[in-house]
């Protein structure tokens, strides 16, 4: 599995799904009070306590996420990335420290389809009802939990997983018997190093001059709410926080949300004006692009002289199938 890129450890943290804050902070209580639970069942058993909270409760970790999104908008507008990373604090390909060869080698397209152990069709059967299961689990931790199923399976239902795998062994061995690589190719079908074309492009960084993107309705909202509920409860957490300004955002009247929603529109028309300023701005940066070079005098006489010949000529000796004195453009001579 490929290395994941590494962080600006200066970034902001990611936001959180509503299901994510809840699994997160229920955990160490389903722990204690299921002691016996294997990974995958603890992660199932939190996917079915989630399923069971009313509709009130879901709210309640909705309007956290909201807030935990806002927070996230909010330190990612005031963030300059260092250089290697992009605006997100991620490193771009050309730091990652990743190796060119490291890419998926091309292959025929009409090469034998490789043979899967017996986890990976396991894992590819299992993948859909895995997720309905768990729908609100990340793409890691549905990995995880099917692994850990997979662990979980007895040595007979195992058995069976390991004869698919052999079948399609012996299904990908038949078929490379009788495979023949196109030019260019190695036996088992893959771009020989020699003929791959280099195609990698580098994600750019995100000019820091570029304008700040335009803030969303509830984030501005925060930002006014913000100051006032700390004031009223000194020491309130981070969560609590989000959820109360959530109820806040919640309980306005649709006249009280206008005033949120204009300065909303507002920065949008900004963001757009700006963003025209700042590209009309780089394109006059750009140097214009040099003047093609007029042909040296020497060709211009020689074509002149090559097409007053040719028009002298017989049609046939004008036809360049018949023509002994070919004239070369690019050595700017004639050849005879």
């Amino acid at each position: 599995m490929a290395k994941k890129a590494p962080r600006d450890p200066g970034a902001p943290k990611r936001n959180m799904s509503a299901y994510l804050l809840y699994q997160n902070s229920m955990r160490e209580t389903f722990k204690a009070q299921n002691p016996g639970m294997t990974f995958g069942q603890l992660a199932k058993y939190t996917s079915a306590m989630y399923a069971e909270l009313t509709p009130d409760e879901k709210e309640a970790w909705v309007a956290r996420a909201e807030a935990d999104k806002a927070r996230y908008l909010q330190q990612l507008a005031g963030y300059a990335p260092p250089p290697g990373f992009d605006a997100k604090g991620d490193a771009v390909m050309a730091f990652a420290g990743k190796a060119a060869g490291r890419r998926k080698a091309e292959r025929d397209p009409n090469a034998p389809k490789r043979n899967m152990s017996a986890y990976l069709l396991y894992q590819n059967a299992m993948r859909d009802q895995f997720r309905r299961e768990n729908p609100g689990m990340t793409f890691g931790q549905l990995a995880k939990y099917t692994s850990a199923m997979y662990k979980c399976l007895t040595p007979e239902e195992k058995a069976t997983w390991d004869s698919r795998a052999s079948q399609d062994k012996a299904r990908f061995d038949q078929q490379m018997a009788a495979y023949v690589p196109p030019h260019g190719h190695d036996a088992q079908g893959n771009l020989i190093e020699d003929y791959r074309v280099p195609h990698r492009k580098v994600k750019k960084v995100k000019d820091p001059a570029a304008p700040k993107r335009a803030r969303g309705s509830f984030v501005l909202f925060t930002f006014d709410m913000r100051p006032q509920i700390m004031k009223e409860i000194p020491g309130v957490k981070f969560v609590e926080l989000g959820t109360i300004m959530g109820e806040r955002w919640r309980a306005l009247t649709p006249e009280q949300k206008k005033k949120y929603e204009d300065l909303a529109a507002e920065d949008k028309i900004r963001f757009n004006n700006e963003m025209q300023q700042y590209m009309a701005k780089k394109a006059a940066e750009e140097p214009p692009a040099p003047p093609a070079a007029a042909p040296p005098q020497h060709y211009m006489q020689q074509h002149e002289v090559y097409d007053a010949a040719s028009a002298a000529m017989p049609h046939h000796y004008a036809d360049p199938a018949y023509n002994t004195h070919a004239y070369d453009p690019n050595a700017y001579q004639y050849h005879g």
